[in-house]
């Protein structure tokens, strides 16, 4: 193998590592979703970690408008219902 095909191959390889990690980066901190509750008319913005436990956990559902909806009121369950 030539020096400039390994040259190539390690800068492709750093390109989609360094992607991968940008689009890590954008859904732990970037991505906000708004979450409706039936006290909250205007949504709480909430970022895909939580959104993603809460869906776990059997919290949050999505609603015949297409917003995502918590399924309790008060205290959020203490673990995935199954």
């Amino acid at each position: 193998m030539s020096q400039t095909s390994r040259k190539v191959k390690r800068t492709v390889i750093i390109i989609f590592l360094a992607i991968g990690l940008v689009m890590i980066g954008y859904g732990l901190t970037l991505h906000i979703q708004p979450v409706y509750s039936e006290n909250n008319d205007k949504g709480l913005a909430t970022g895909e970690p939580e959104i993603i436990r809460e869906v776990s956990r059997g919290g949050l559902k999505r609603g015949s408008n297409g917003a995502l909806e918590k399924t309790y009121t008060g205290k959020p369950p203490a673990a995935c219902p199954t």
